[in-house]
């Protein structure tokens, strides 16, 4: 979004060919838009002005620092020189504080790395510091322009890209250093090869961090059922023949927690333990029959002689990489060996009856999920209902299931459609969290991206409802398919039955441009994962 103080910039990197410069309708939209494409491609930009617009992304690339996202964000700043006065510091429009570092110091808080060029001397330097970081981390980096510094010249030739400045943890090379490491990975690897019924839980950072490959060579290679976070849907194809779907602890079906009670030997890979991927903590394992790798602690592991084995720097990419070089290889079918039956997408038939929510979520997986679907759930019931959606490929789905930031899929969509202009978001989304985001329906019609969205209209914040409810959870009725169409929609219809449901759904699947469905729900219908979700927050409230 541009303003005043990075107006010079802007103008540059729009006659930059090689750059494409999108425009949301607000800037957190442009922050959310810049994370959802940062994480299918591996980078997203944000740019923005001083104070006003800077402050009004911090909610963005906080959940972007909290979800891993690989997000640089670029900022204005008033002139080192030519915003002074007699040498003295002025007050100027948009600051909070006379000190010019305020926003820098706000920034560093959400970032890995942050840096205001205010010298042509060092500001390469700076630049390749942020982005290492981002690289590194796989978390966001801030970068702030004095606007009498955007047109300054170096006072040197850049000769070649410099080094990091950054330690590379993902760097494996340098950390296959050391034998320990390499004895206890191939200790851990014999020991799930020892089970009769192995099992993978594995997490989002799986896909953050780059490892999907690797780990998808390894499953197939030992013929290991897996199983992911809710945040990690489709980091594997969920119609793998090793795929048994979603565990998320009580929020879980019965079906994948019944193969994970009779697993004799699990493996936590990439997987944060956050309250929304455990199900408020309700995971039901065994310690003797579980062990955990992930990013922050590395190996934590109790053997079956009852020593527990850490190893802070046996990190799932290490890991990874151990066994797929030094193990030898294996065969093994890949038939599958869970009692969780593989959920065909079958025709949606529609009754003589009003809409719900698992209906729709069934409709929308019978008539519209295909090879281009990039699935967008915003928190709360279209994120909880999604899970029983079932997508065939993979980094198909997105979310801010951890964060839980609402205003997340809709700005998600542009940048989920500008990271792949062959694909098609499919956004679910409550009338509660449209209400806050429905501005940045203007750029999906600027750009003309072929998004669906779906607004689960349930008359107020649902998710809420079965926790503490009250007049504070109902919104203001809104037409929303007259909303859409203001705003420069395709097409947009009211849903109230199943058939009015499968007519909609078959209209919008042939536009090429962004449509709309406003489906009407019960107040209180509600997805069972929700209700199970809610009963352990209730008791906190």
């Amino acid at each position: 979004v541009p303003g005043d103080f990075v107006l010079g910039l802007f103008k540059r990197f729009e006659d930059c060919p090689e750059i494409e410069v999108v425009c949301t309708a607000g800037e957190e939209g442009a922050a959310f838009a810049a994370d959802a494409e940062a994480r299918l491609n591996g980078l997203g930009v944000v740019m923005i002005t001083y104070g006003v617009g800077a402050l009004k992304i911090l909610n963005a690339v906080g959940g972007a620092h909290a979800e891993c996202s690989p997000v640089l964000v670029i900022s204005g700043a008033p002139g080192i020189n030519s915003d002074r006065k007699g040498g003295s510091q002025p007050l100027i429009h948009h600051s909070v504080y006379q000190q010019g570092d305020f926003q820098t110091r706000m920034f560093s808080e959400v970032t890995v790395a942050s840096a205001s060029l205010n010298s042509a001397a060092t500001a390469v330097q700076d630049i390749d510091m942020v982005l290492d970081g981002i690289k590194t981390f796989s978390k966001p980096g801030y970068l702030q322009i004095p606007r009498d510094r955007i047109a300054r010249e170096l006072p040197f030739p850049i000769s070649s890209v410099s080094s990091p400045m950054v330690p590379d943890r993902m760097n494996v090379e340098n950390l296959l250093t050391s034998d320990l490491h390499k004895e206890r990975a191939a200790i851990l690897l014999d020991w799930m090869r020892s089970r009769e019924r192995p099992v993978v839980l594995s997490g989002v950072h799986i896909q953050r961090y780059k490892m999907q490959d690797l780990f998808l060579q390894i499953l197939e290679r030992e013929g290991w059922m897996c199983a992911t976070s809710l945040t990690g849907k489709t980091l594997i194809a969920e119609s793998h023949p090793l795929s048994l779907g979603i565990y998320n602890g009580a929020m879980t079906s019965e079906s994948v927690n019944e193969d994970i009670r009779n697993s004799d030997g699990i493996l936590m890979i990439g997987f944060p333990m956050q309250d929304i991927d455990t199900g408020m903590f309700t995971m039901d394992i065994q310690e003797e029959k579980l062990a955990r790798v992930d990013m922050n602690s590395g190996l934590t592991w109790a053997h079956s002689n009852g020593e527990e084995a850490k190893d802070e720097l046996l990190l799932p990419h290490l890991l990874l990489k151990v066994w797929s070089e030094a193990a030898p290889p294996r065969q093994r079918s890949l038939q599958r060996v869970s009692s969780s039956p593989k959920r065909p997408q079958g025709p949606f038939t529609p009754k003589e009856c009003k809409t719900t929510l698992s209906r729709v979520v069934q409709a929308v997986g019978a008539m519209l999920v295909d090879e281009n679907t990039v699935l967008l759930a915003e928190v709360g019931d279209s994120l909880f209902a999604s899970a029983a959606l079932h997508l065939p490929f993979e980094n198909s789905f997105l979310t801010s299931g951890f964060w839980c930031s609402l205003g997340f899929v809709l700005p998600g969509a542009i940048g989920a459609w500008f990271a792949n202009k062959q694909s098609r978001p499919i956004v679910l989304i409550g009338d509660g969290s449209f209400l806050m985001s429905a501005i940045e329906c203007a750029p999906l019609a600027r750009y003309n991206v072929p998004a669906i969205v779906i607004v689960l209209d349930n008359e107020g914040y649902g998710t809420e409802r079965p926790m503490i409810d009250g007049e504070f959870n109902d919104v203001q009725p809104v037409d929303h398919a007259m909303l859409a169409q203001a705003y420069g929609f395709k097409k947009a219809h009211r849903v109230t039955t199943e058939f009015e449901l499968q007519a909609a759904l078959t209209d919008v699947s042939t536009i090429d441009g962004p449509t709309l469905l406003s489906v009407k729900l019960g107040k209180f219908d509600f997805s069972d994962a929700l209700m199970k979700l809610t009963g352990g927050l209730k008791k906190r409230m």
